[in-house]
């Protein structure tokens, strides 16, 4: 699809409209539109082409995917469950099925159930930089402060431009008495989010830079 590519996504939901009219049952084009009409905020036509899709192919694992994705942005955070829990019974080895759920569970207020998606996501790839960062919130928020900066060092690692795991590490550091340790984490982040224009992100850590100088 062309116009998908060069970004007409409106020009492309024609063409997907045209492709459907043409074979009612090509299940591929319910899918993509219904990522183009999501990315346009149309999150029920979206959720409307993925039940299609998903009705065409019961196995279709990343209209499941789409279709919590959706449904959770839409605050269906139960329904949004389901069909991450139907993703991982199709694909029990597919990392975003469980990084998507622990969002939702950790939306809901189940921590640990966030954390126990958490780790079997970061299991299955042990490359999966958000992944470590969002545990690392919830072990600090559980108190696991030590646990937490584990987290987000291997986020650092992982992504050395990733300052709001610079942020947060530099807060834990601050609260177990770690000042220049903590210093240095806000200092970066200063810097990268100097970088990427966010003035606000900028100045919070700025101001947590002064507190510190200021004990």
């Amino acid at each position: 699809m062309v116009h998908s590519e060069l970004g007409d996504k409106r020009g492309a939901i024609a063409d997907y409209n045209q492709a459907i009219r043409l074979d009612p049952n090509y299940t591929d084009a319910y899918y993509n539109r219904g990522i183009l009409r999501s990315e346009l905020g149309d999150k029920q036509g979206a959720i409307v082409d993925y039940n299609q899709a998903i009705k065409l192919n019961p196995n279709y694992t990343n209209a499941y995917i789409n279709r919590g994705l959706v449904r959770s942005e839409l605050g269906d955070n139960q329904v949004a469950i389901a069909d991450y829990n139907q993703a991982i019974k199709l694909n029990p080895n597919y990392a975003l099925a469980y990084y998507n759920r622990g969002i939702v569970h950790s939306e809901l207020g189940d921590k640990r159930g966030a954390i126990a998606d958490y780790n079997q996501a970061i299991r299955l790839d042990p490359n999966y930089t958000d992944a470590y960062y969002n545990r690392g919130i919830l072990r600090s928020e559980l108190g696991d402060k030590q646990g937490a900066i584990d987290d987000y060092n291997q986020a650092i690692k992982l992504d050395p431009n990733y300052a709001n795991a610079y942020y947060n590490r530099g807060i834990l550091r601050s609260k177990l008495g770690y000042n220049q340790g903590a210093i240095a984490d806000f200092q970066k982040a200063v810097n990268i989010y100097q970088q990427q224009g966010k003035e606000n992100n900028y100045r919070d850590a700025l101001d947590r830079i002064r507190e510190i100088q200021q004990r």
